[in-house]
């Protein structure tokens, strides 16, 4: 699944950067619930470990993020140009 899937499942319109659309969300969002829809999209799913969210603010950036019971957040925060990206968190523990 990616990012274009969800927003269509949602029934989301907007523009975004193409990157943004092709980003591969696997399929972590299935039953994921549109939280926010004003100039700040988040769209969220609850899973039994842990929460995913995805925060998409077209002047600031897509943030594709897990946020653990333990109040840790980690992810990836996508921006306009395709190579730039920051983590959030520590990379290493995003695996984990």
């Amino acid at each position: 699944m990616h990012v274009k899937d969800l927003l269509d499942y949602l029934e989301v319109k907007i523009k975004l950067p193409q990157h943004w659309y092709s980003t591969d969300i696997s399929n972590d969002f299935e039953g994921a619930e549109l939280i926010q829809n004003d100039e700040v999209i988040e769209i969220e799913t609850v899973g039994e470990k842990n929460t995913k969210l995805i925060v998409i603010d077209v002047n600031d950036g897509m943030s594709v993020v897990t946020k653990f019971p333990d109040g840790k957040v980690i992810g990836v925060k996508y921006l306009d140009n395709k190579d730039d990206f920051e983590y959030i968190g520590k990379p290493s523990e995003l695996y984990y």
